[in-house]
């Protein structure tokens, strides 16, 4: 049986070492991840550890003089590995960092994201509807850009017969967002039916004004529909989301924009085929049908016929005529003897009765009656006096009687009453 060999440790961290020095990947790597643990010592030197989602290695950089990193940043190192011989460990040797500016990018991307979509404006209920056929088209793009020259194309290949309202604008740099958000105000002024809002491909730096809070928002607020083509087919930016519709590429908005004029003639080659068709039926059924009613009796007899119905019409309009004018005569004669009826009828007599015995009532209790019977009526002062406690002496009451006043003095009050 064959002996087994043991390695001492220094051995085998010499072989190990000799397999990172010989390695030719790892004489230069270029590494992406998170920066954690980060330390500055003394001596310009930092130390930290670089990770991603599964794993992590540790990392220095001597001497350096870029010291606007933290725990968290995303960056982008050129290195090598560096295997330390007396502790058999091995870490990254850094020769050049900087921020990763893409995730950095793409972080505010779906902060932003996250913010607007909560406010709903990539809701669908704000979603306007791209008509079918444009007149008018605000095209709001770079006049010296690949991408007008592509919509002009396929504009002009597919509906020529469609005007083009270019608004010239920056699409990247500074003062782009200011001058893409004045010239979609601009195309939407009611002269255009639609907008496109295009710009070439390129890198997250170069399509980042379409990403802007003041973009996304200048688009939601507008009143004409808006197709973004931004960028190729894989490039999505905020502005697509907010939109009416998105497109893939400035060719496809084009496209999305404007009939096909081929498909618009075939349709109406269609459709007159069919008309004609539809015409030649009905001449064709409606000679077929002449012909076959040609030897119909009613058709040759007409006049007959007609003279026939005219006879029996005109019987029909004296008969009614005539039971008319016996109906009126009938009911004229009615209306008369109910007439005399009606007048001899005292409709006031029940009346009358009641306004005879009103009036015998009123004049029994008539006050000139009470005094035909000897009574009399006495004021003092314009006031009548109903009780002797209302009359004291050397006053002087007026007497009422039937036939006259007369006024005298009160000698004396005596309280007896009526006995």
């Amino acid at each position: 049986m064959k002996e087994r060999t043991y390695l001492t440790v220094t051995a085998l961290n010499k072989y190990i070492e000799r397999k990172f020095l010989l390695d030719p990947y790892l004489g230069k790597i270029y590494i992406k991840g998170e920066i954690s643990n980060f330390k500055i010592h003394n001596n310009n030197n930092i130390y930290f550890s670089i990770k991603d989602e599964n794993t992590r290695i540790e990392a220095v950089w001597f001497g350096t003089k870029n010291f606007e990193f933290k725990d968290g940043d995303t960056v982008l190192i050129k290195s090598k590995i560096n295997y330390y011989f007396p502790r058999g460990e091995h870490n990254l040797l850094v020769i050049d960092m900087k921020k990763d500016r893409i995730g950095e990018l793409y972080q505010k991307f779906l902060e932003l994201k996250e913010k607007l979509d909560k406010e709903g404006l990539f809701s669908s209920l704000y979603k306007k509807q791209i008509p079918k056929l444009s007149e008018n088209i605000g095209v709001v793009t770079a006049e010296t850009g690949a991408a007008i020259q592509d919509i002009k194309r396929t504009i002009m290949r597919r509906f020529p017969l469609a005007n083009i309202n270019l608004y010239s604008t920056l699409v990247q740099g500074e003062n782009s967002v200011q001058d893409i958000v004045k010239n979609m105000k601009l195309a939407d002024n009611g002269d255009n039916d639609v907008i496109i809002l295009a710009r070439g491909g390129g890198s997250i730096e170069d399509l980042w004004s379409f990403n802007t809070e003041e973009v996304v928002r200048a688009i939601f607020n507008c009143n004409t529909p808006i197709v973004t083509g931004v960028g190729h087919e894989t490039d999505t930016t905020l502005a697509d989301f907010v939109s009416d519709m998105r497109a893939s590429t400035p060719t496809a908005a084009a496209e999305i924009v404007t009939p096909n004029i081929e498909d618009i003639k075939n349709k109406l080659k269609f459709n007159l085929d069919k008309l004609n068709n539809r015409i030649k039926f009905i001449l064709e059924s409606s000679k077929a049908c002449i012909i076959k009613n040609k030897e119909n009796p009613y058709i040759k007899n007409y006049l007959n016929i007609y003279l026939e119905y005219k006879r029996n019409l005109e019987t029909t309009e004296k008969n009614l005529q005539r039971i008319l004018s016996a109906g009126i005569k009938e009911k004229k004669i009615d209306f008369f003897y109910k007439k005399e009826e009606f007048l001899d009828i005292d409709i006031l007599e029940k009346y009358k009765e009641n306004f005879a015995k009103t009036i015998e009532h009123l004049e029994a209790n008539s006050p000139i009656n009470i005094m035909k019977k000897g009574y009399s009526i006495t004021f003092l002062e314009d006031k009548k006096v109903t009780s002797v406690k209302e009359i004291k002496p050397k006053d002087n009451p007026t007497v009422q009687l039937l036939d006259g006043v007369f006024t005298c003095e009160v000698k004396e009050v005596l309280k007896e009453g009526v006995k």
